[in-house]
């Protein structure tokens, strides 16, 4: 079984909205970011690459499509008449899928009815799903994951992970969720991919992106040894801050606990966490 190579970007931004849209400031800020998550990129030649809700930009359209020609790329996320979209590049396809669940605080919730599990299940998952390298990825937009993961893992024994991306000022709700959804299936990940954000210029998303999935005890702890953060939870991979971070890493999941076993494959590996930037807002 072949590795997936992913690599989740937390990037800083700036974000701001009218009655119907919200969107995202490119400061100079961003576009420097942007230039390392290219450098990123090309350096850790990512499977999968994973940017937070509301971090796309059309300036990037074309880099992202020519990028997707072996490779699937989360671009984030981005309003369109009044919708929050994802924006996914794969093999060299674009695809906006709308986000079917939404918080209180984003304008687009007053735009849209309210979509029952069983309807998300049954009407709206294959738009949000991916196979990759024979692999299912499902892609959700931050309250859809809190409102769907568990009845999606629950119900899908083929299911290699889900890719989410968070625009969240409340990470420790989406770990709780995590912490469910994994006590009843050990062997698939959630890649949840947040960001640090003000909101119309205040303090908003929290950061904190992190992996759970199946992880053995060992990795565990070569892991701590080398300062990556994870939690409690023993599908707890790594957790980051509250800067401009990104994780990488390959990972499988035909799990086995023990090194004893014929069957053992250490899980996962070349895991990183580094800075995306240097400098740390105040």
């Amino acid at each position: 079984m072949s590795e997936l190579k992913i690599l989740g970007l937390q990037l800083v931004v700036d974000l701001d909205c009218t009655s119907t849209d919200e969107y995202l400031i490119e400061t100079m800020e961003f576009k420097e970011q942007m230039q390392e998550v290219k450098k990123l990129i090309s350096t850790k030649n990512p499977d999968i690459v994973i940017l937070p809700e509301m971090c796309y930009s059309e300036d990037y359209y074309e880099y992202f499509m020519n990028l997707s020609n072996n490779k699937l790329i989360v671009a984030g996320s981005i309003y369109n008449n009044g919708i929050n979209q994802t924006v996914v590049f794969f093999e060299n396809k674009e695809y906006r899928i709308p986000k079917c669940n939404a918080s209180g605080a984003e304008p687009m919730i007053r735009n849209i009815r309210k979509i029952s599990n069983s309807e998300f299940l049954n009407q709206k998952l294959d738009s949000h799903t991916f196979i990759f390298d024979n692999k299912k990825l499902i892609i959700l937009n931050c309250m859809e994951y809190y409102q769907n993961a568990y009845y999606i893992a629950r119900n899908d024994p083929n299911l290699f992970g889900i890719l989410c991306i968070c625009s969240n000022n409340n990470p420790k709700v989406f770990l709780d969720e995590s912490r469910v959804v994994h006590n009843h299936c050990e062997n698939i990940y959630t890649f949840m991919v947040n960001c640090v954000s003000t909101y119309k210029g205040v303090s908003y998303g929290t950061g904190e992106s992190y992996i759970y999935g199946p992880i053995q005890q060992h990795e565990r702890e070569w892991l701590k040894k080398e300062g990556i953060i994870s939690d409690e939870h023993p599908s707890s991979i790594l957790k980051l801050g509250n800067d401009s971070e990104y994780f990488y890493g390959e990972f499988i999941n035909d799990f086995s606990r023990f090194g004893r076993s014929d069957n053992y494959l250490n899980n996962p590996k070349m895991i990183e966490v580094g800075k995306i930037r240097k400098k740390v807002r105040k």
